[in-house]
């Protein structure tokens, strides 16, 4: 449960890292705005997953995968790993005890 844990906090911070490289992509070009898709990304580590899913995956299945792939990078791990951390939350069927009240004041 621990790793699950750690790697939705990397997840998160990994679609945090992306978030920014667009902002500062956008920035430093100067009329528009950057926003790299995951297929982007994938591309980046030398992946090309569009074909990859019309070659394995029924066309249905495919084309709602490569749609996925098309939405911004950092929505994509950033939401996978908001999902993973609320998945492996501690929930705690405990309620915290209230402390014990205070003694009257006698004048």
């Amino acid at each position: 449960m621990q790793i699950l844990r750690v790697t939705s906090f990397f997840l998160i911070v990994i679609a945090m890292m992306l978030l920014g490289a667009d902002v500062v992509s956008s920035l430093e070009q100067t009329g528009g705005t950057v926003v790299r898709s995951f297929n982007h990304i994938l591309m980046l580590c030398g992946f090309d997953a569009g074909p990859w899913f019309v070659q394995n995956l029924p066309p249905q299945v495919a084309e709602i995968c490569i749609d996925v792939f098309l939405v911004p990078g950092w929505a994509v791990i950033g939401l996978s790993g908001t999902l993973l951390g609320l998945l492996t939350a501690v929930r705690s069927d405990r309620r915290p005890s209230l402390p014990p009240p205070l003694p009257p004041i006698h004048r």
